[in-house]
């Protein structure tokens, strides 16, 4: 799965969740998912997530 995929997904499952990518980014708990969760449905390791969150606030940083 490429950078751009798992952005995606992160940004649907937020979506589908109602949290918003903020709360995903601050590690809050007390939603329905964390960041181990989307690893998890991912495949992927928490560090993953945390570098595709990272890329994510680059990104947005740019613009």
């Amino acid at each position: 799965m490429t950078g751009a995929s798992k952005d995606n997904v992160i940004k649907e499952m937020c979506l589908k969740e109602g949290v918003s990518e903020r709360e995903l980014r601050l590690g809050v708990r007390t939603r329905k998912f964390s960041r181990a969760e989307i690893g998890r449905q991912l495949g992927v390791c928490t560090s993953a997530i945390a570098k595709a969150i990272q890329n994510m606030e680059g990104a947005e940083n740019k613009c």
